[in-house]
C-alpha cells in the first residue's frame, strides 16, 4: 500500500513537472489587459521556425568622409588576405610662405595620432609606406569607395617601422618624408607658383599611406582630429593628424635663425580608404557580390567582415504562418541569438562588439535600420561565461516581425547583419554558427499572444 501511494505521489511530481516545462502554458494575464483577454489566452513560445542564413557581399563599401584613415593587412585562412590603404588630398594652411626671400627648407614630416582602434597583432613591428599620388582624386555621385581606384608612385617618399601602442595618449607616429619632395612642396609655394587648391593639386596631389606585406594588424587614425600630441617638451609642439613643413628664415646681422611651420592638412572629402580583399585559398574563396553562399556550403557557419562590405544574411521565410495560430493575436517578444564559432577568433581577432543590424531587400540592399525610438540599436556580445558554446550576441526583431506580420503585400525583406555600423569604417571579422551549427547553433524565439 505504501509503495502505491508513493508511485501515486511521483506520479503527479512528473505531471507538475510537465507543465511548468511546457512550452505552451496558460497564464493568468490580468496585468497585461484583462479586459479584453478572456481565461482562454495563451503565451506560447515558437522556436522552430525556419531560418535560412547566408553569407552576402556588397559590390563596394563607401569609405570617404568618414574622417578616418585605416591602414594595415589581415591575413588568415578564413578570409585569405584583406589590405587596406589610405589616399588623400593635402590641403596647405596657405599658399604662401614667410620671410620669402630669405626662407630656407629644412624638413617635412609626416604625423598620425589618435590610434583609437586596432584589429590583429599588435605585438610585431608595423610597417607602412608613403607615395605621392600621380592621379587626382575624383568623387563618384559624391563618393569614394573601398573599390575606388586612383594611380600613385611606385617609388617611397618615406617609411616608418614602429611598435602599435593604441589608445596610448602618447602615441603617434612620425615620418620624415623625402627631402627633395618637400623641397619641391617648398618652392612652389615660396616662387608664388600657386595661389588656390585647384592650383595645388596640379603640381601635389596627394598622398597614399601603403601598408607593408608582413604586417597582420590593421590601424586606425582619425583625420584632422582635436585630440592632439605633444611631440616637443621644450617647444610645447603639439600635432594632430596632419602634413608639417618646418623652414626658417636666414639669419641676418648675426641674429638666430627664425623658425616657421606650415601645416598641409589631409582633405575630409577627398580621402577614403581603399580596401581590397583576395579570398584565394580562404574558406569563402567563391565568395563574391554576384555569389552568395548559404550556410549549408560552410558547414553551418556564416560570416561578416567589416571594411570589405562581408555580411551575414538571416531569411526567415515563413514568418507570416504565425498570423494562422490564433484568429487573434500579439507578439510579445522575438529574440535571435548568435554565437561565434568557437576556434576562430582570439584575443589579437577578436569578436567586434556590437554588431549592427539592419532591414535589406531581395538584392541584399540596406533599405532601414533597426531602431527603437528613433535611436539604431545594435547587439552586444555577452561573453561573461567560461564557456565559449554560450558567448552570444542577441538581435531584438519585434520591430521586424510586426511589420512583416501588418504589410499588405510581400516585401521579401530580410535582415542583415554587419560588424560595424555601415556609415563608419572599421576593420572586424565574425563566423557565427546557423540553426544546425552543433557547437554554436543560431537560435530564434518568439513568444506570441493568442487570444
Amino acid at each position: 500500500m505504501f509503495a502505491k501511494k508513493k508511485m501515486y505521489k511521483y506520479f503527479l511530481l512528473c505531471i507538475s513537472f510537465l507543465m511548468i516545462f511546457s512550452c505552451e502554458s496558460e497564464n493568468n494575464l490580468n496585468n497585461v489587459g484583462s479586459s479584453w483577454m478572456d481565461a482562454q489566452s495563451k503565451i506560447v513560445m515558437i522556436d522552430t521556425l525556419t531560418m535560412r542564413m547566408s553569407t552576402v557581399m556588397m559590390d563596394s563599401v563607401a569609405t570617404s568622409g568618414k574622417n578616418v584613415m585605416m591602414i594595415g593587412n589581415i591575413k588568415d585562412q578564413t578570409f585569405g588576405k584583406v589590405t587596406s590603404s589610405s589616399l588623400f588630398e593635402l590641403t596647405p594652411a596657405s599658399y604662401g610662405i614667410n620671410a620669402r626671400t630669405t626662407a630656407v627648407f629644412d624638413s617635412l614630416v609626416i604625423y598620425l595620432t589618435n590610434t583609437d582602434f586596432y584589429y590583429g597583432d599588435t605585438l610585431k613591428s608595423y610597417q607602412l609606406d608613403v607615395y605621392p599620388l600621380t592621379d587626382r582624386i575624383k568623387l563618384n555621385n559624391g563618393y569614394l569607395y573601398n573599390k575606388s581606384n586612383f594611380n600613385y608612385s611606385s617609388t617611397s617618399i618615406g617609411t616608418a617601422v614602429f611598435y602599435p601602442r593604441p589608445n596610448k595618449d602618447s602615441s603617434y607616429v612620425k615620418i620624415r618624408l623625402n627631402d627633395s619632395f618637400g623641397q619641391n612642396i617648398f618652392n612652389t609655394l615660396k616662387n608664388n607658383d600657386v595661389t588656390n587648391q585647384e592650383a595645388f593639386l596640379n603640381f601635389f596631389k596627394g598622398l597614399a599611406l601603403v601598408p607593408s606585406d608582413n604586417n597582420n594588424a590593421m590601424l586606425r587614425f582619425g583625420i584632422n582630429s582635436s585630440y592632439q600630441v605633444q611631440i616637443n617638451k621644450s617647444t610645447k609642439e603639439k600635432v594632430s593628424n596632419l602634413v608639417r613643413m618646418y623652414y626658417h628664415a636666414g639669419s641676418q646681422n648675426g641674429t638666430d635663425p627664425v623658425k616657421y611651420t606650415l601645416d598641409l592638412n589631409p582633405s575630409t572629402t577627398y580621402q577614403y580608404n581603399k580596401v581590397h580583399s583576395d579570398f584565394t585559398g580562404s574558406e569563402l574563396a567563391d565568395l563574391s557580390p554576384k555569389n552568395p553562399i548559404p550556410s549549408t556550403n560552410l558547414n553551418n557557419k556564416t560570416y561578416l567582415m567589416a571594411g570589405i562590405g562581408v555580411y551575414t544574411k538571416v531569411e526567415i521565410p515563413y514568418l507570416k504562418t504565425l498570423k494562422n495560430l490564433y484568429e487573434n493575436y500579439k507578439i510579445i517578444d522575438a529574440t535571435l541569438s548568435l554565437s561565434p564559432v568557437t576556434g576562430y577568433y582570439s584575443n589579437q581577432f577578436y569578436n567586434p562588439s556590437p554588431l549592427y543590424y539592419y532591414v535589406g531587400d531581395r538584392f541584399n540592399t540596406i533599405v532601414g535600420s533597426y531602431t527603437d525610438g528613433g535611436t539604431e540599436i545594435t547587439a552586444s556580445l555577452s561573453n561573461g561565461s567560461e564557456f565559449q558554446n554560450e558567448h552570444q550576441y542577441s538581435f531584438s526583431l519585434l520591430t521586424f516581425f510586426n511589420n512583416i506580420l501588418t504589410e499588405s503585400s510581400t516585401s521579401n525583406y530580410n535582415t542583415l547583419i554587419y560588424p560595424s555600423s555601415y556609415r563608419d569604417v572599421l576593420s572586424g571579422k565574425v563566423v557565427v554558427g546557423d540553426a544546425k551549427n552543433k557547437t554554436n547553433p543560431a537560435k530564434l524565439k518568439v513568444y506570441i499572444l493568442g487570444y
